[in-house]
C-alpha cells in the first residue's frame, strides 16, 4: 500500500514531470518549420489561385515525393530557405484550408496546430491508459511517463516538430477504439472514418470491428464516410478526387526508401534492391547531395504486398474475435498496417507507441526491459550515427528500426495472448505504485 503523503508526492512529481516535458517539446517544435503543415497550406494556396493542377505533385514517371513543378518558385520568393514536401492527403482538407490561407498567416495557424497536437498526444495517451484499465496514481504515471517518453524520442518529437497530421490521426483511432471498448459503437465507427478522411490507411482497421461482430461500428462507418466523401466532392470538386485517387495509385507502386521509411517494403528496396534505386533531389535541395531513392515495384512484388496485408488483416481480425475486450489488438494491428503499407514513417507508429507502458501490466519483466530498451533506442540525442552507414545514405541505425518494430510487434503479441487470470491482479507499472486489476 501507498500511503497518502506518498501518494501526493508521487502525484505532484508526475503532474511537474507532465509540464516540464510539455515545455521542452513546445520550445523544441517552436525552434523547427513545420514543413508536413506547411504542404497543406501551400495546396491551398494554389487552390485560392484557381490552380488545382498544383495541389497534387505530378506521377507522369511515377511516385517520388517531390512536389508540383511551380511550388518551389512559389515559396523561395517569399521562403529561400524553406522545406517543403508534398500535399498527399485527400481533397477535402485542402479545400477547408483555402479560405484559412486569406483568413491567417500560417505562422498564426502553425502555433495553432502545435498546441492542439500536444494537447491530442496526452489526450491519446489518457485514452490508451484508460483502455488498459489503469486508474488513479497508476494512470497518472501512465501519461507523464509515456508523454515524456515520447516526446524524447525521435519520432514523436519530428512529429511535432513538423506538425505531421498523424498525431490527429492516431488520436483519432485510439479514441475510435477507445469509445468501442466502452460500448459507443456508432460513435466508435464515425470517428474513425473521420480519421480515414484524412489518411485512407485507417479504414484497415475496420477488420477489428469485423472480428469482434461489431456491426453497428461498420455501419456507423460506412455511413460516415459516405458523408465525408459527398462533402469532399461538393467542396473540392470531382477532378480533384481523380488526381488524388491517381497519386494513391502511383504511391502503392513505389517504394520510397530514407532513414525516416520504416517498413518492409522500404527495407527490402534498401538491402535487397538497392541497385534499382533512382536518386531524387528536390528542387529546394538542388546543388547538394540530399534527398531520398525510390524504386518502382514489379507486379510480382505488388501481388506478394497484397497477399501479405490481407494475411496480416486476416490474422488481426482472428485475434480481435478471440480476445474482444483485449485493447492491446490495436497495437498490433497498428505496427503490422505499418509495417506493411507502401509508405510508412518513424511516426507512423505513434498509435502503437502511446500503448508501450502497458507492456510491463503484462510481461513483468520483458515487459520493463522492451519500454526501457526503446526509450534508449529511439532517444533523439541516441548516438545511433556510431552504429554505422550503409550504401545510399542508409545507417544500419535505420535496419535496426525497421527489425525493432517487428519485435515490438511480437512483444504486444504476446502480452494479448498472455492474458492475465481473471482473479489476480496485474504488475504495477513500477514497484511504488498500487497494482491494478487485469485488463
Amino acid at each position: 500500500m501507498v500511503s497518502s503523503s506518498k501518494r501526493s508526492l508521487y502525484s505532484l512529481f508526475f503532474v511537474c514531470l507532465l509540464g516540464y516535458s510539455a515545455v521542452l517539446s513546445v520550445l523544441a517544435a517552436m525552434s523547427v518549420q513545420s514543413a508536413d503543415l506547411y504542404a497543406g497550406w501551400v495546396a491551398a494556396e494554389f487552390l485560392h489561385m484557381g490552380r488545382p493542377d498544383q495541389v497534387y505533385p505530378d506521377i507522369t514517371h511515377g511516385f517520388d515525393m517531390t512536389t508540383p513543378p511551380d511550388w518551389w518558385a512559389h515559396v523561395s520568393a517569399t521562403d529561400p530557405d524553406a522545406r517543403i514536401f508534398p500535399y498527399l492527403y485527400p481533397p477535402l482538407w485542402v479545400a477547408l484550408l483555402r479560405p484559412v490561407t486569406e483568413m491567417t498567416t500560417f505562422a498564426a495557424l502553425d502555433g495553432i496546430v502545435m498546441g492542439l497536437h500536444q494537447a491530442l498526444l496526452v489526450g491519446m495517451i489518457f485514452l490508451a491508459s484508460r483502455m488498459c484499465g489503469t486508474r488513479g496514481l497508476t494512470q497518472l504515471a501512465f501519461v507523464a511517463l509515456t508523454y515524456t517518453a515520447l516526446t524524447l524520442s525521435f519520432p514523436v518529437a519530428r512529429a511535432l516538430e513538423e506538425n505531421q497530421p498523424q498525431i490527429i490521426v492516431s488520436f483519432l483511432i485510439v479514441l475510435a477504439f477507445e469509445r468501442a471498448q466502452a460500448g459507443r459503437l456508432r460513435t466508435s465507427g464515425a470517428v474513425l472514418a473521420l480519421a480515414a478522411a484524412i489518411k485512407l490507411y485507417p479504414l484497415l482497421f475496420v477488420v477489428i470491428y469485423l472480428g469482434r461482430k461489431q456491426w453497428s461500428a461498420v455501419a456507423s462507418f460506412g455511413v460516415a464516410g459516405g458523408l465525408l466523401g459527398l462533402a469532399s466532392i461538393a467542396l473540392a470538386g470531382w477532378p480533384l478526387h481523380q488526381d488524388y485517387l491517381h497519386l494513391v495509385g502511383a504511391l502503392t507502386r513505389s517504394v520510397v526508401v530514407s532513414n525516416m521509411s520504416i517498413s518492409l517494403d522500404a527495407l527490402v528496396a534498401g538491402t535487397g534492391l538497392s541497385d534499382g534505386l533512382v536518386k531524387v533531389i528536390p528542387d529546394n535541395l538542388e546543388g547538394t547531395n540530399k534527398g531520398w531513392h525510390v524504386i518502382d515495384k514489379s507486379a510480382v512484388w505488388r501481388m506478394a504486398s497484397a497477399v501479405a496485408t490481407c494475411v496480416a488483416l486476416a490474422a488481426v481480425g482472428v485475434l480481435a474475435a478471440c480476445r474482444p475486450k483485449d485493447a492491446l489488438v490495436l497495437p498490433v494491428a497498428a505496427i503490422a498496417l505499418a509495417l506493411l503499407s507502401p509508405l510508412s514513417w518513424a511516426y507512423t507508429y505513434l498509435t502503437a507507441f502511446v500503448f508501450l507502458a502497458a507492456l510491463p501490466l503484462r510481461l513483468g519483466g520483458v515487459g520493463y526491459a522492451v519500454v526501457v530498451a526503446s526509450a534508449l533506442f529511439f532517444h533523439r540525442a541516441a548516438p545511433v550515427g556510431l552504429l554505422g552507414t550503409l550504401q545510399y545514405g542508409l545507417t544500419v541505425a535505420w535496419v535496426i528500426t525497421i527489425v525493432a518494430m517487428l519485435l515490438l510487434g511480437a512483444a504486444f503479441v504476446c502480452a494479448v495472448l498472455r492474458r492475465p487470470a481473471t482473479n489476480a491482479p496485474t504488475r504495477a507499472p513500477a514497484p511504488f505504485l498500487p497494482m491494478q486489476k487485469p485488463f
